[in-house]
C-alpha cells in the first residue's frame, strides 16, 4: 500500500529528495518492489525522515534505473549488487540467464496442476522483486504462449483455460490501479474484428498504463463504428487492435483497410496476429508491432509522444 500521509508526500526540494511514490513514478518500479530491493538485497538505501518515511536522491533514482537495465539484460536479482559499480556490458555480451526460466517452469507447472494458490504465490514472488514491465514479457506472456503451443488435447486445453481464468482478473486488478493514475495521451484498445477479448489485450493494456497512457478499452469483437465514435469523442491519439492469430483472410483484405482509411489516427496491430500477418497488415494500412508486449507498448508510447517516430515496428 502506498503511503499517502502528508509527511510522505512532502518533497524537500531544497535537498533534491523524493518520497517513495515519486521515485516509483519516475522509475516505473512499484513501491513494494523498491522496499524489497532495500530490505532483502540492500540494492538501494534511501534516507529517512524523522518519522521513518523513505526519501530518494537523484543518485538513488539513477541507481534504480541501472538495476532495471541489469535485470532487463537477464541478470539475476541476487547478482545485481556486485555489478552496480561496474560499467555497462559491451554490446554482444551474453547476459546471465537469471531466475526467469525457473519462474516460467514453476508457473506453467502450477497451471497444469490447476493449483490456484501456486499461481498466486509464484506471481507475487516475481512481482515483489521485478516491476510488472518485466514480469509480463518475461513470465506471463511466455507461459501463456507455451500453453497455447502445447496442443489441443484435453489436459493442455484445460491448463490453458485455467491459466487464462486466473491471469485475466489478476491483471485487471493491477490495470485498474495503474489506470487510475494515468494522465498522458489516450489510446483506444480493442480486439480485432471477429475476435473476442483475450489475455493479450489485458497484458498490453496494463503495460500501456504503466507508460502513463490513458487506455480506453472496448470489448470484442472490434467494430469500426464503435471504435470511431470512441476515438472521436475521446481524442485518442491511436487505435490498437490486439489478439491471437490467425486472422480471417476477409478481415485482412476488406475490413482492416476500411479501418485505416476511416480512422484519422495511426492504427496499430498487436499480439500474435501482428507477427503472423505482418505483410498483409501493412498492406491494409496498419502498423504491426513487436510480439513482445513491453516493446509494443514502448513503440505506441513513443509514437504518441512524437508522431514522427517510427522505430520499433516489425
Amino acid at each position: 500500500m502506498i503511503d499517502t500521509s502528508p509527511s510522505a508526500q512532502r518533497t524537500p526540494q531544497g535537498e533534491g529528495l523524493f518520497p517513495i511514490r515519486t521515485a516509483a513514478a519516475m522509475t516505473g518500479v512499484h513501491p513494494v518492489t523498491l522496499r524489497a530491493w532495500e530490505r532483502r538485497y540492500g540494492l538501494v538505501n534511501p534516507r529517512r525522515t524523522a518519522k521513518g518515511h523513505r526519501l530518494y536522491s537523484p543518485e538513488d533514482v539513477h541507481r534504480i534505473r541501472r538495476i532495471l537495465e541489469l535485470l532487463d539484460q537477464g541478470v539475476s536479482i541476487g547478482q545485481v549488487a556486485p555489478l552496480l559499480e561496474s560499467p555497462a556490458p559491451e554490446p554482444g555480451e551474453t547476459p546471465a540467464t537469471g531466475v526467469w526460466p525457473g519462474y516460467r517452469r514453476d508457473l506453467q507447472a502450477a497451471a497444469a496442476a490447476f493449483d490456484h494458490h501456486a499461481l498466486e504465490r509464484i506471481y507475487a514472488d516475481a512481482l515483489s522483486l521485478f516491476p510488472v514491465q518485466q514480469v509480463i514479457p518475461r513470465l506471463l506472456a511466455p507461459v501463456h504462449r507455451s500453453l497455447v503451443e502445447d496442443g489441443g488435447g484435453p489436459q493442455a486445453l484445460a491448463a490453458l483455460q485455467f491459466f487464462r481464468a486466473w491471469a485475466r482478473p489478476t491483471l485487471g486488478c493491477r490495470f485498474r490501479h495503474e489506470a487510475s493514475h494515468a494522465s498522458g495521451p489516450a489510446v483506444a484498445l480493442c480486439p480485432y474484428p471477429r475476435q473476442g477479448d483475450g489475455l493479450e489485450a489485458d497484458m498490453l493494456a496494463l503495460l500501456l498504463a504503466t507508460h502513463d497512457l490513458r487506455v480506453l478499452r472496448l470489448c470484442g469483437p472490434g467494430q469500426l463504428e464503435a471504435v470511431g465514435t470512441l476515438q472521436a469523442r475521446s481524442g485518442a491519439g491511436a487505435v490498437v487492435l490486439v489478439g491471437p492469430a490467425p486472422l480471417a483472410e476477409a478481415v485482412m483484405r476488406k475490413t482492416l483497410p476500411r479501418w485505416s482509411a476511416h480512422l484519422p489516427v495511426p492504427v496499430f496491430a498487436a499480439g500474435p496476429a501482428a507477427k503472423a500477418h505482418t505483410p498483409a497488415l501493412e498492406r491494409a494500412g496498419l502498423i504491426p508491432l513487436d510480439p513482445d508486449p513491453q516493446r509494443a507498448a514502448g513503440t505506441i508510447h513513443a509514437r504518441l509522444q512524437d508522431p514522427a517516430a517510427d522505430d520499433g515496428y516489425i
